[in-house]
Order: C-alpha cells, then sequence, then structure tokens
C-alpha cells in the first residue's frame, strides 16, 4: 500500500507540522498546509512508480520550454524569482542526470542526447543562480560518478560535449538566443555588484534569511506551520523587506515548524540521499538533490507543484534503495489523522464556519465578511484577531468596517504596535487622526518616530518592489510626512 512506502520520519514530520496548531499564530493556515503536506507524501509514495515520474518530467519540461520560449518570442522575460522560467530550470534538474546517464550507457543514446539538450536549455535559459549553483554542483560529481562505473572521460567528454554544442547551436539560432541573455545579464559585472547591495536580489536575500532566522530563533518550537506569509510583518526586522516567501524553505520551515520539524525533514532528506548516493539509484538521487537544493534559494517552497515533484524525486530514491517492505500499522495512526483532517476541513458546514471549522483561515474570514453587516463583520474580525493576533490582513480588513475615528485611531495604534515596520502611510494617518483631535504633540510623536523608521528617500529594496507597487506609498510618504511635521510645529 502507498502510506507503507513512507518513511516514518516523514509522517513523523507532518504530525510535528499539525502539532503546531495547538500554539500557531494562524490555526487555519496550519490545518490547510497539513492538508497540502499530505498530498506531498502521497506524492513520494506515487514517486516509486519510475516510469511514471520520468513522464511527468518530460510533461513539465515540455510545458515549461512552451512557456518560457513564448514569453521570450514575445519578448517577455521574467528573471525573478518563483517566475516559470525559475521554476521550470528548477524541474529540469530532476532530468539532468538521467538523461546524461542514458545518453552514454544504454542503448537509446540518440533519445538520451536529445532529452539532455531539452533539460540542459531549460536549466541555462532560466536566469536563476538557484539553478546555476546546483547545475555547477552536479557536473563534476556526475563526470566522476560515471567514470567510477567505467565510462572512459574521452566518452563522457565528447558525449557531454557534443550535448553542450548543440545547446548553444539550438541558442544562437534562435532570435532571441534565451540562454545568452539569461547568462550575460546575471554574469554581467554591474549587474553582481547591484544586487549584492541590501536592495539588490542578493543582498536582499541575506536580509530576508536574517529576518527569518530571528523568526526562528524567538520561537524554537515555531510560530505555526503554515503562518509565515501572515506574521512576517510582525517580525520584520528591516522595512520594506515584506515577502510571502523566506526564498529557504528549510529556514522557512525551522521559523513556522520549529527546530525539532527541520531536524526531522533534514535527517530524512540526508538519510535518503545518502543512501541513494551509494547506489545503482545515484542518477535519480542526483536529480532530486540538485531539486531539493533550489529549495534553499528561491520561493518555490511555497509552491505545492514544486514541492510534490520535489517528494516524489525523492521518493523514487527511497523506493530503490529502502532496505524491504515496511509494515503498514506504525503508519495507521498517520493515516487515520490525515482522513479526520480532510473529512473536518471539506465537510458540509452549516455556520460559523470561518471561526469554529476554519479557525479564521483568511479567505474563510474573508468570504463570509462579503454576507455580513458591518455589526457581523466587526464582531467575525474581533474574533479572527484573537485567533491570528499577529496577521496584518485583519487588522485592515477592519479598518474598513471601522465606523469613527477613535475606532480607526485604536486599530492603528495596534497596528504600529505590532506591525511597526509596515507600511508609513499608517504613522501619517495616525498622525491626521490625532491632530483632528487637537493631540498635536502625540502626533508629532507619531510623524517622527515614522520618519525615523522610514526616513526620507527611503524607497524599499527594489527585489520587493515589482512593477513599481511600492513607490507610490513612499512617495507620498517623503512628500506629505515632512509638511505636516512642519504645519504640527508651527501650530504649536
Amino acid at each position: 500500500m502507498l502510506p507503507s512506502r513512507i518513511p516514518l520520519a516523514l509522517w513523523a514530520w507532518w504530525g510535528l507540522g499539525l502539532l503546531t496548531l495547538f500554539w500557531s499564530l494562524t490555526p487555519g493556515n496550519t490545518l490547510v498546509l497539513g492538508l497540502w503536506e499530505l498530498a506531498y507524501l502521497a506524492a513520494f509514495a506515487a514517486g516509486g512508480w519510475l516510469l511514471g515520474l520520468v513522464g511527468l518530467g518530460l510533461l513539465l519540461l515540455g510545458h515549461g520550454l512552451l512557456s518560457t520560449l513564448s514569453l521570450a518570442w514575445a519578448g517577455l522575460v521574467m528573471y525573478f524569482s518563483g517566475s516559470v522560467h525559475y521554476v521550470t530550470g528548477a524541474q529540469a534538474l530532476g532530468l539532468i542526470p538521467l538523461a546524461a546517464v542514458w545518453t552514454l550507457r544504454s542503448r537509446w543514446p540518440l533519445l538520451g542526447g536529445l532529452l539532455l539538450a531539452a533539460a540542459l536549455f531549460a536549466a541555462l535559459q532560466s536566469g536563476a543562480r538557484a539553478v546555476y549553483l546546483p547545475l555547477l554542483l552536479m557536473g563534476p560529481l556526475l563526470v566522476w560518478r560515471l567514470w567510477r562505473e567505467g565510462v572512459g572521460l574521452g566518452r563522457i567528454g565528447i558525449g557531454l560535449g557534443a550535448v553542450v554544442l548543440a545547446v548553444f547551436a539550438l541558442d544562437r539560432a534562435l532570435p532571441f538566443s534565451p540562454i545568452q541573455n539569461a547568462l550575460g545579464l546575471k554574469a554581467s559585472l554591474t549587474r553582481q555588484l547591484q544586487d549584492t547591495r541590501e536592495e539588490g536580489s542578493i543582498g536582499s536575500r541575506w536580509l530576508m534569511w536574517r529576518q527569518t532566522l530571528g523568526m526562528a530563533l524567538e520561537a524554537p518550537l515555531g510560530t505555526g506551520n503554515g503562518s509565515f506569509r501572515d506574521v512576517l510583518p510582525a517580525y520584520q526586522r528591516y522595512p520594506g523587506v515584506l515577502f510571502a516567501s523566506a526564498h529557504n524553505y528549510y529556514l522557512e520551515t525551522a521559523a513556522t515548524g520549529g527546530w525539532p520539524r527541520l531536524v526531522l525533514l533534514m535527517g530524512a532528506l540526508g538519510a535518503i540521499l545518502w543512501r541513494g548516493w551509494r547506489s545503482a539509484a545515484w542518477p535519480w538521487t542526483l536529480g532530486a538533490a540538485g531539486l531539493w537544493a533550489t529549495l534553499a534559494f528561491d520561493a518555490t517552497g511555497m509552491y505545492p507543484s514544486v514541492m510534490m515533484l520535489a517528494f516524489a524525486a525523492l521518493g523514487a530514491v527511497h523506493a530503490q534503495t529502502a532496505p524491504s517492505a515496511s509494515p503498514l500499522a506504525p503508519r495507521l495512526p498517520g493515516l487515520g489523522l490525515g482522513l479526520a483532517l480532510a473529512a473536518w476541513w471539506y465537510a458540509p458546514c452549516g455556520q460559523d464556519c470561518a471561526i469554529g471549522r476554519h479557525l479564521g483561515h483568511r479567505q474563510a474570514v474573508l468570504a463570509e465578511l462579503k454576507g455580513s453587516s458591518a455589526q457581523e463583520a466587526r464582531a467575525l474580525l474581533e474574533r479572527a484577531a484573537g485567533l491570528n493576533p499577529k496577521s496584518l490582513w485583519v487588522y485592515r480588513a477592519w479598518l474598513g468596517y471601522a465606523q469613527t475615528p477613535a475606532e480607526r485611531e485604536r486599530l492603528l495604534e495596534r497596528i504600529l504596535e505590532v506591525f511597526p515596520l509596515a507600511n508609513p502611510l499608517d504613522y501619517l494617518e495616525l498622525a491626521r487622526l490625532k491632530a483632528a483631535r487637537g493631540e498635536k504633540e502625540a502626533a508629532i510623536r507619531t510623524l517622527q518616530t515614522g520618519l525615523a523608521r522610514f526616513p526620507p528617500g527611503f524607497q524599499g529594496y527594489q527585489a520587493a518592489n515589482f512593477f513599481g507597487r511600492l513607490s507610490a506609498i513612499y512617495d507620498t510618504w517623503e512628500r506629505e510626512a515632512p509638511r505636516l511635521l512642519r504645519e504640527l510645529h508651527r501650530g504649536r
């Protein structure tokens, strides 16, 4: 049975994530991610069907190449985290070692070479350092392992060299040269220097990782599995560095699920990969390791499709190297708990679903708000805030139903207390409300605090400012905050 193919360590990893429900700062999110992680475990078990996994990899590769080349043809190239270029490149890593072995050690070298060329093309045109770094590490290991198994260095050089030449010849033949464009952009000295600054993609990643590590150290048992996106504003250390993902799945696991959960995951991952590397399944192992390595640098850890593929690749290694068939009995509690969780979430619900059933999950609360009166909405949001005490979205929604300036002022004070680095315009609105009530000194202090945290000229970290979405906020703050402060000083 499929559940018996899943190691107990991974069942324990899933169970620890669900256990965080008892102290989660977003219990609804914890339930939802618990359901998604059941799908990850199912993908792990299904990964034992090797032919099916290869077929899936081919479908994903074809879809990714079609998408990226179509975008390139239209002049729409997206070299940013989590884009289709990044995802396609990461998914292709799992096929590269397999295709290389089929090229050099099978009866179908031409088919293997074509697959290797397609996968390598997808990886190189991704423009993702999160793909390039694992690829650079995989290359020497692949050559060394092939040589250890009796493939001559000359044959390796000729075979792989021919594939590389074919890839770059294809790139030159295309009018938009996607590989040259990606490598040229990422390798340029000017871009490298820009990206290492705090506002660049590399510099901002360091800030995100330090921010996430701070969360993990502050809450060793985690803030609740699945809570990262909602609670990050409460743990911000740098203004403007606000992302939906930590861009490091492992750090995010420690921050939300706790250090014990990270240790369990790393232990299971390391044991399976080490066992696979020392077996005939080493090409599968190298591909799985490459895919899992990308999760340390990109936002794809929050994409269920990528995570299911990563677990399926790991399951393929485990299926070929597990010592023996595992008994089902020790896994029955986890299986039963998973089925109960699915029944709890999806069973028909009459009333009070958003809070009583879905524990304040954002989508459930926002959906219930649509049919509520102002009084009912405020009562619902008050209960949602109790379940999600460090989720900014609750207070933002509540502001929309505030009926008096005093109520708005109270909510803004709460926002600035819990989320001081989320948005400078909160300081501006609170200062205006206090000034309107004649509390000029309090308004001045509010503006001075805001200007200390968001000084004039602050433009935010551009890696977070996709398509200039935040620029209007910072421009308004830079223009209006000093002007209001001068008016308040003159009116003393």
